[in-house]
């Protein structure tokens, strides 16, 4: 309430101190007459001229060769109705001349105001800001308000330099001194630099000279490479501000989003190559010009909106397995993004890592799926561990490599009787974490796992003492279980097992010295343990070498008779005969001594 009060009171002041003053009289325009050498002036009087009702003595003018003065009082005009008045000769004393009027009543207490102060010239040339093309194709011009108080209107031109010669050609013109910008709807800046300038025109019809320095739209053109997925863009430099340009901006709107800024250059630079985008895009692109005297002077160069085609890039490509099948292939499984545009997949496989070889090369199906699989046939994991990576070819001859998976080989062997020693490697493979890694066993009923152990661990000694019954072929394979996180992309908890690793535990065969067919050993026959023998048999001979006895099957043995009747005690040749698991022949020979 308080401010207010305060702010009512100043205005009443203001109002009380100009109501002490008598108004000037509006000059309208000062004309040369360059025949005659006069100067004519042409002025309006005010709706409240005389505020006290007091007698008019005159309009007093007062003129100066200098804006500063000194200034005389070249005539008092005493016909109060009386508009203009010629001052003779005034252009032969000098070419400008400067003149303020005030007008003279009889009024106790109150001063007489001065006018604006004109003179003879055209108006001052106006100062431009900025040409700025709009998103909408339109182009706005903007300008400096004249300094020369007559001025009431503008015109606006195209700027032409023609060898030289600059020509304007009259565009339109805007009304009021301080209405200082124009919007084009006409011109297209999409098919070349347009060139702005203005020029004052004052109630007097008399019209500077237009600016020199026009200020042209920057013309922005493009170029699409399919193969390079880039757009090369180049445009004019924008010309005659007062200290030139600070920077350029690229800005992008990508389908349909606000724009933002993807690139800045020097002033000195009007290229740029964009490539932050994908194949058909919706894109809009225009370049902004900052000004180095004020950076909130800019300008816009034309718009250009396109759908790129380009030959899409896989945005990820990324192998998530690689594991070894019961047949001894091995299965890779990659990601790969299903918008690229690609011609084939590769495979291709290494025993150290460092030296690839082409396993497979073909055709990308259409559409691509993300989830790719190979069954590589041809290599052998169960002596090694095989390395595979995956490339991605595109119509550009481009290839886009993974990083490489290594499988897990799984190596042992019989260390002691009754005692297996294995070991493997690391499932390799980035962007995972190893969970652990799990052994499993099959002696001839199935796959069982018989340990789990934690990363780090690539080693264990099996004990087979509980399997003296079993045919004596122990198989085995490792997994490794681990998790996988490819950013947003994916993130599974998945697994990878080694080659099968089978160790044949050959025979062990306990073969009796002695027998007897009526007490506890009644039969002759040998205990063979981790046998599964083939092509059995055995035979018995006696003293003479003549064969009494033969059996081809490992349960039945020598009972101590020959055609039903018991042999005499004594000592007897033996000859068993049999094919190990492993194919390997075992043939064993001597003496058993039959006891009554």
């Amino acid at each position: 309430m308080k401010k207010y009060i305060i702010a009512l009171v100043f205005s009443c002041v203001v109002a009380f101190l100009q109501a002490q003053q008598i108004p000037a009289p509006d000059i309208q325009c000062v004309v040369n007459d360059a025949v005659s050498a006069n100067i004519t002036i042409n002025w309006s009087v005010q709706l409240n001229a005389n505020p006290c009702g007091g007698t008019f003595n005159g309009y007093k003018i007062y003129g100066a060769t200098t804006k500063g003065g000194p200034y005389s009082l070249k005539a008092t005009v005493t016909t109060e109705s009386q508009t203009s008045y010629t001052d003779l000769g005034a252009l032969g004393v000098s070419q400008v001349w400067f003149y303020y009027m005030e007008a003279d009543y009889t009024c106790p207490g109150l001063t007489s105001a001065q006018s604006d102060t004109v003179d003879n010239n055209p108006p001052a040339v106006p100062g431009i800001v900025s040409v700025d093309v709009q998103p909408n194709g339109e182009i706005l011009f903007n300008w400096e308000v004249s300094p020369s108080p007559q001025t009431d209107k503008y015109i606006v031109y195209y700027y032409l330099n023609n060898n030289g010669n600059p020509t304007g050609i009259p565009l339109d013109s805007t009304a009021g001194r301080t209405n200082t910008n124009y919007l084009d709807t006409k011109g297209d800046p999409t098919t070349q630099s347009l060139l702005y300038t203005v020029a004052a025109k004052d109630s007097c019809h008399k019209i500077s000279a237009f600016n020199d320095n026009a200020h042209r739209t920057m013309f922005l053109e493009y170029k699409t490479s399919a193969c390079e997925r880039n757009i090369t863009l180049s445009w004019t430099k924008y010309i005659n501000w007062p200290k030139g340009v600070l920077e350029y901006r690229v800005l992008v709107s990508k389908n349909s989003a606000p724009y933002e800024t993807v690139g800045t250059v020097d002033s000195n630079t009007v290229n740029f190559s964009y490539t932050g985008f994908n194949d058909q895009d919706n894109l809009c692109i225009t370049v902004l010009a900052i000004s180095a005297a004020d950076t909130n002077v800019r300008s816009h160069s034309n718009y250009r909106c396109l759908l790129p085609l380009i030959v899409q890039e896989p945005t990820y490509l990324n192998i998530v397995n690689a594991t070894v099948n019961f047949d001894n292939t091995v299965t890779v499984t990659w990601l790969v993004d299903p918008n690229a545009e690609l011609l084939y997949h590769q495979v291709d496989n290494s025993i150290n890592g460092n030296v690839y070889t082409l396993a497979k090369q073909y055709k990308v199906e259409s559409p691509l799926n993300q989830s790719q699989t190979y069954i590589d046939s041809f290599s052998a994991p169960q002596n090694n561990s095989i390395y595979y990576r995956v490339s991605e070819v595109d119509s550009c001859s481009a290839k886009y490599v993974s990083t490489p998976v290594r499988t897990i080989n799984l190596i042992g062997e019989l260390s002691d009787y009754y005692q297996t020693a294995l070991s493997w490697n690391d499932f390799e493979l980035d962007s995972i974490t190893i969970l652990n890694y799990n052994l499993y066993r099959d002696y001839g009923n199935g796959y069982q796992l018989i340990r789990t152990f934690a990363p780090g661990t690539n080693d264990f000694n099996d004990s087979l003492q509980l399997y003296l019954n079993e045919k004596g072929k122990f198989c085995y394979r490792v997994e490794a279980v681990y998790t996988i996180t490819l950013g947003t992309t994916y993130t599974a908890t998945l697994s990878s097992f080694s080659n099968e690793l089978c160790i044949d535990h050959r025979p062990i065969i306990y073969i009796p010295n002695a027998f007897a067919p009526y007490g506890v050993n009644s039969i002759f026959k040998p205990t063979i343990i981790f046998g599964d023998p083939a092509n059995y048999s055995m035979l018995i001979f006696n003293r003479w070498g003549a064969k009494i006895f033969e059996s081809n099957t490992p349960s039945i043995g020598w009972d101590g008779t020959q055609g039903g009747k018991d042999v005499t005690q004594g000592a007897y040749a033996y000859l068993i005969r049999f094919t190990a698991s492993d194919g390997t022949p075992v043939e064993r020979k001597g003496m058993v001594m039959l006891v009554k």
